[in-house]
């Protein structure tokens, strides 16, 4: 028996299908492979750490804190908010821009499956390159020493990757809305991150306006801090907190982008 073609597909039918074929498109995407040679620079500097600077840093440096450090200003600060924007930003924009989007409005597919596939996709894409990279450069910085710098410090790893897992989810979500309310909104993104979210670094009740405050208050790793930076302290807000907080601007913010892509007229330019 036939399936009436007339009819839209259940929702999680459609966001599978969509999931599929934008998985696939992401992963092979100039945009993965930009992100898979930045991810290789914290690995990179694992095996030079490995090979040479063991015997040249300083012995109260460890593997360790120097795993820290690239958690908390490498991956937290700087690679998770980029990837989420360069990745979630052009979930809609491409279509548009390919021409496509009327296309996928023609298949008998809810447009909240459209986008939950998507979002889904990107969230994959994202996970698949990000978290093996975080887990081989700790492994190369803490056991080179012993397998004990490693077994001492296996629940921050975890730690670690449900913090970037949760970034990447809440960034991903903010992008996204931006990405169907906005025509070109790479550049709002990136003034958001690097205007907007220094104030996470301001005392008070600001840094709670912020999504990078909370989220590196899921890690444990706090490097020392020189320049002006000394002049103020970041605010370590609790954990649990911060985890509901992000989860909840994470359903907000993909909440109005789904309404908004849900009811938005699409006109392409000619």
């Amino acid at each position: 028996m036939s399936r009436d073609t007339s009819r839209p597909l259940p929702i999680v039918t459609g966001a599978r299908a969509i999931f599929g074929l934008s998985f696939d498109s992401l992963v092979w995407s100039r945009r993965s492979l930009m992100m898979g040679l930045l991810l290789c620079l914290p690995v990179a500097f694992g095996l030079l750490y490995r090979a040479v600077l063991i015997a040249k840093l300083p012995a109260r440096l460890s593997g360790y804190d120097l795993y820290g450090t690239i958690v908390a200003i490498y991956y937290i600060r700087n690679l998770v908010p980029l990837a989420a924007l360069f990745y979630a930003t052009a979930l809609v924009a491409d279509e548009v821009e390919g021409r496509t989007i009327t296309y996928l409005f023609t298949r008998p597919i809810p447009r909240a499956a459209i986008l939950i596939g998507k979002f889904a996709a990107y969230v994959a894409t994202t996970l698949a390159l990000g978290l093996p990279s975080t887990v081989l450069t700790f492994f190369l910085l803490t056991t080179a020493q012993g397998v004990g710098g490693a077994a001492a410090n296996v629940v921050e790893l975890l730690r670690d990757l449900l913090a970037i897992a949760v970034g990447l989810v809440a960034y991903g979500a903010l992008f996204t809305l931006l990405g169907v309310l906005l025509k070109r909104p790479v550049i709002p993104g990136l003034l958001f991150l690097f205007v907007w979210e220094l104030v996470a670094n301001l005392p008070g009740y600001l840094p709670r306006l912020t999504i990078t405050a909370w989220l590196r208050s899921l890690v444990s790793h706090r490097p020392a801090e020189e320049g002006l930076s000394q002049l103020f302290s970041q605010q370590a807000l609790p954990a649990s907190l911060s985890l509901v907080v992000l989860a909840s601007l994470s359903v907000v913010f993909l909440t109005l982008a789904l309404r908004i892509f849900s009811e938005r007229e699409y006109v392409l330019d000619q």
